[in-house]
């Protein structure tokens, strides 16, 4: 028994939906594992902030806050 073929123009609009979304799903994917890591590596630069407080300038430590602030924001 023969199925007969669809031309490539056929295929691709039947598949073509279907792969965007696909993609969609991956970029996504990606994007969260970057936000994941800024986050992380603010969260950190926050704790050291935090920490040496004590021995910085008032201006100091808000620049580092805002830095960090900015940093999140991108």
């Amino acid at each position: 028994m023969s199925v007969p073929l669809l031309d490539f123009q056929k295929f691709v609009e039947i598949t073509e939906p279907f792969r965007q979304r696909q993609l969609e799903i991956l970029a996504f994917d990606m994007n969260v594992s970057k936000i994941e890591w800024t986050v992380r590596d603010v969260i950190e630069e926050l704790e050291l902030l935090v920490d040496g407080r004590a021995t910085m300038a008032p201006e100091e430590f808000i620049d580092g806050i805002r830095e960090q602030a900015r940093r999140l924001l991108k």
